[in-house]
């Protein structure tokens, strides 16, 4: 009984240290010069970790930039590297960019922000529903409150393919796209909708009579001297695209976009640069837009709940928004298949950071580096990073446990086998072996599920937690398939 209360406290004290210990890779300061140094010393070593193949990252500082660094590859068949010009894709970072072009539209009076949507567009109607579409305005498409679908994420196009219209990728045709419908009640909750952002597409398309491309190159793109961006693929832009890569860095396709608003920008770091001090300067005093104009795009419309929350607090036009002492924090991610970016900054002060990668993995590398600017800046975690810590030092635990427990196993059945208690079972009847095989097939696919599922989760966390715990619990499982076949030696008395 002694022995089982002293091994139950050495396991809860093991188990029970993970929580105690710190499990960030980038040190926590408050002085910026401190997390350049530190960022510029260990960003390739977090590269390596999070097989990420290369990166491209700003910080900005009284709305002009600080520093740039570029880590990795570009290529990495040839090995070139990233650089100023590396162009990336951001994702759904475009609808930021889509913002700015349809608030150009407001201030030149084509559009009103509450105005239904089905106002300007002719070219596609959405399907009936039992919500009231005129209450879907061009705001609510802006902050996701519209309470259209998603659209199916926009997974985008090999460029060897035909990409469908704009009409038909609303209603679901072609590639992974789904139909855009109203499934709730416009303006009584948030729900991210890139489908929205296809809607605005095509108002922008219908009210300007241009591409969308080329109004927004016109209204935005241009007049910031973002010349190495654009919302599609052109030649000019070709030699300068890194590749994506996927977790394991394995090259993807360059996935195309018809949904260009959602997904479909092209951009380097020292265009994101001249973009985000943009919306900085402009949202002090007049600049591309009139500095209400911005105010009113910063300005919360309806609280972010459920998960995302942990990252967001409420969304704005364009824009999510967080709350930290009495500073705003403006923000959007970017997740395309190979691509992962991010900004963030604080338009009063003018301070913020980019983070340009171009690998599936890229998330890891952005949590780690948006956790410790935020730390810089306002000197306190964001919800995220307690929740990181949390979620890394239960999986430490769990897999712990779950090889301390695998360790007796092990002992276990050598000392037995070494003292001949113990021998492999032959079966005589068959229904008893393949009931056996049955649930070791069992053991066996529920791991490797396990697995898949703790990558879908997890990988974005720390994808060195992942292979702990997919490794604990196969070590587990086959050990479980080992005793299935085992058995106590008879001992016959003489």
């Amino acid at each position: 009984m002694k022995r089982k209360a002293i091994i139950f406290l050495i396991l809860a004290i093991i188990t029970t240290i993970p929580f105690s210990l710190n499990h960030n890779d980038l040190t926590r300061t408050t002085d910026l010069d401190k997390l350049i140094k530190d960022v510029e010393t260990k960003t390739e070593k977090l590269l390596s970790k999070c097989n990420i193949p290369g990166a491209a990252i700003s910080v900005l500082e009284d709305g002009q930039v600080t520093w740039i660094g570029t880590f990795g590859y570009a290529d990495l068949d040839v090995k070139r590297k990233v650089d100023q010009n590396t162009v990336f894709q951001v994702a759904s970072i475009s609808k930021s960019v889509t913002a700015l072009g349809v608030m150009k539209l407001v201030e030149d009076g084509l559009i009103n922000l509450d105005d239904p949507i089905e106002n300007y567009i002719t070219r596609w109607q959405l399907p009936e529903s039992e919500y009231d579409q005129k209450a879907i305005t061009v705001r609510g498409l802006l902050s996701h409150t519209s309470g259209l679908s998603v659209g199916g994420g926009y997974p985008g196009y090999e460029s060897n393919t035909q990409l469908p219209t704009l009409e038909q990728s609303l209603s679901g045709i072609g590639g992974g796209s789904k139909p855009v419908e109203l499934e709730n009640e416009p303006g009584a909750r948030y729900s991210y909708s890139g489908g929205g952002y296809n809607l605005l597409q095509l108002m922008i398309e219908e009210v300007t009579g241009e591409d969308f491309h080329s109004y927004l190159n016109e209204v935005v793109l241009t007049p910031l001297g973002m010349e190495n961006s654009s919302f599609q693929w052109d030649d000019h832009l070709q030699d300068k695209t890194a590749k994506a890569y996927d977790v394991k860095l394995q090259l993807l396709p360059n996935y195309i976009f018809t949904e260009k608003a959602a997904a479909g920008l092209y951009t380097t770091i020292e265009d994101m640069n001249k973009f985000i001090i943009a919306e900085i300067n402009s949202f002090h005093r007049s600049g591309i837009l009139e500095a209400d104009t911005v105010q009113e795009m910063f300005s919360p419309t309806l609280e972010v709940r459920g998960f995302e929350s942990f990252i967001n607090d409420e969304a704005a036009l364009g824009h999510f928004i967080n709350h930290v002492n009495n500073s705003i924090i403006v923000t959007h991610d970017g997740s395309n298949n190979g691509w992962k970016a991010h900004y963030s900054m604080e338009p009063q002060r003018g301070n913020g950071i980019i983070i340009l990668t171009n690998g599936n993995n890229g998330t890891c590398l952005l949590n780690e580096l948006v956790s410790a600017w935020y730390y810089t800046n306002f000197g306190i975690e964001r919800h995220f990073d307690q929740l990181r810590h949390t979620v890394v030092a239960t999986v430490y635990a769990l897999s712990i446990l779950i090889l301390c427990w695998s360790l007796s196993v092990i002992v276990n059945l050598v000392s037995a086998f070494i003292k001949k208690e113990l021998i492999v079972t032959t079966y005589s009847n068959k229904k008893v072996l393949l009931s056996k095989v049955l649930v070791s097939i069992v053991l066996v696919s529920g791991a490797f599920l396990l697995s898949k599922i703790s990558v879908l989760i997890l990988w974005f966390i720390d994808p060195f937690i992942v292979s702990l715990l997919v490794t604990s619990v196969f070590i587990r499982t086959i050990l479980a398939v080992l005793q299935l076949f085992t058995r106590e030696r008879e001992i016959r008395n003489m």
